[in-house]
């Protein structure tokens, strides 16, 4: 469909007032060349009447439809607001749904879009002001599927009931923030790493190696390795006292213990998610580094500790944890981004190319997915029995809460789809109260594992 014409664009007119939230989305619309945004006085019939606010009945009543019906949002599947229905998804630990519909003039309402984001019960209202950058772009996002296949996407939305009272909801808030401020207090959050022998697809806990980083550090984003016949482990190794991550490279022997952590790549910037390949005999490194906003090569030039740059995959781009794999003709990678403003564990946006070199270029659909619980990588994919699985973080309701392992049911340049087949959550091992890495090699397992320790516990 050609809407680059003044007279076949896309006219939308935008109910008022409109909110500050959705000024960014407003901004993305009119600069696509096929929309026109109409002022409240024109005469020119709307395609859609885009609703970006609360009172979704009267502002049906007071605009109309447009041709293309009366786009709005509804949250945890209801027309509430966002904030009370915010409160009642973390009262019963759910992401927060949002969904953009269209209502039509016989009683039909379709969903156009949904989304489930991060929420966390501590912080109800920056959870909401983080959702809502991320839905002001809704709209541009359905138009553009529209402009590809001349026809308005219908999404097969997830059924969402939530019912606590007002009175349930605000004390499960306020029993989250003083949880939160317990914590705080008397507890230091550390991420340790479990290791293991074996390919299974999800791993038999307890394994053989239990890589305590003591009580001044965590170590986080295990990548197992093996090299040249010897075992080796990457990690993200953050000081308490610095609070600046740097990667880090420890030796699993076979007696099951290890070395003492090695520095590898230390910058001026925190780096996580050590991401290695091979390629072409060599081995490569992603690591994430999001405050730069650039997505940067690193090639081993001697093994384990000396790397060097050499490309920049990525440019000005908000994004964590990228993850290569070279499956069925391409090189492709499945990487979390977000707007400035948004959550970085919502969304995943794939990118393919030739090599891993690139350039690389992003997916017709991107976002792919837009689903806290299972969007943000969370470690190497790997290909059993020609399907390809892929590790993923359920951040639905705290930062890393459990690694999902996904079954990629379809992926090429103008498709993706995939379904959650295993999980490992706090239950899988004793000790973890969250776990949100899951990385193999050929023969080998790691998983990192969340948990508290005492504040007074010795940092010697």
């Amino acid at each position: 469909m050609n809407h680059s014409d003044l007279n076949d664009k896309l006219k939308i007119r935008l109910t008022a007032p409109l909110p500050e939230w959705a000024k960014s989305g407003v901004v993305a619309l009119s600069c696509m060349p096929g929309v026109e945004i109409l002022a409240s006085a024109d005469p020119l019939t709307p395609d859609v009447i885009l609703h970006y606010g609360d009172h979704v009945g009267m502002a049906c009543q007071q605009y109309g439809y447009g041709k293309l019906g009366f786009w709005y949002f509804r949250w945890a599947g209801s027309d509430s607001d966002a904030v009370a229905a915010a409160r009642c998804s973390a009262a019963v630990s759910l992401a927060l749904e949002v969904g953009l519909w269209a209502r039509y003039p016989d009683g039909r309402c379709e969903c156009l879009y949904q989304s489930f984001g991060f929420l966390e019960p501590f912080a109800i209202k920056r959870s909401v002001r983080n959702t809502l950058v991320k839905a002001a772009f809704f709209p541009a996002r359905v138009v553009a599927v529209y402009f590809r296949r001349s026809a308005l996407p219908l999404c097969n939305a997830e059924t969402v009931a939530i019912e606590p009272s007002f009175f349930v909801a605000c004390y499960a808030e306020v029993k989250a923030i003083l949880q939160k401020i317990v914590r705080k207090l008397f507890y230091k959050e550390q991420w340790f790493v479990v290791a293991g022998i074996g390919n299974d697809q999800c791993p038999v806990a307890p394994g053989k190696w239990h890589l305590d980083p003591g009580p001044d550090r965590f170590w986080a984003d295990p990548f197992i390795l093996e090299y040249e016949e010897r075992r080796w482990v990457f990690v993200e190794e953050l000081p308490y006292s610095t609070w600046r991550g740097y990667l880090s490279v420890i030796e699993l022997f076979s007696d099951g213990s290890h070395s003492e952590s090695r520095p590898v790549i230390v910058t001026d910037k925190h780096l996580s998610y050590p991401f290695m390949f091979t390629w072409k005999g060599d081995l490569y490194m992603v690591p994430e580094s999001g405050s730069a906003r650039n997505l940067v090569l690193w090639k081993c030039e001697s093994f384990p500790e000396r790397w060097q740059q050499v490309a920049v995959l990525l440019t000005n781009v908000y994004a964590a944890d990228a993850t290569l794999i070279e499956f069925q003709g391409y090189w492709w990678m499945f990487i979390a981004v977000a707007h400035e403003g948004a959550c970085i564990h919502d969304e995943l946006h794939v990118y393919f190319a030739d090599s891993p070199l690139g350039p690389w270029q992003a997916h017709s659909d991107n976002p792919v997915k837009s689903d806290a619980r299972n969007a943000r990588p969370a470690g190497n994919m790997f290909v059993e029995d020609g399907v390809l699985y892929r590790p993923a973080q359920d951040c639905s309701t705290e930062y890393g809460k459990a690694t999902v392992l996904n079954r990629v049911d379809r992926l090429d340049t103008e498709s993706f789809s995939e379904t959650p087949v295993a999980r490992l959550d706090s239950h899988w091992h004793k000790d973890f109260l969250r776990t949100h890495t899951l990385s193999r090699s050929q023969n080998l397992w790691a998983i990192d594992g969340y948990r508290l320790i005492p504040r007074w516990r010795s940092t010697k």
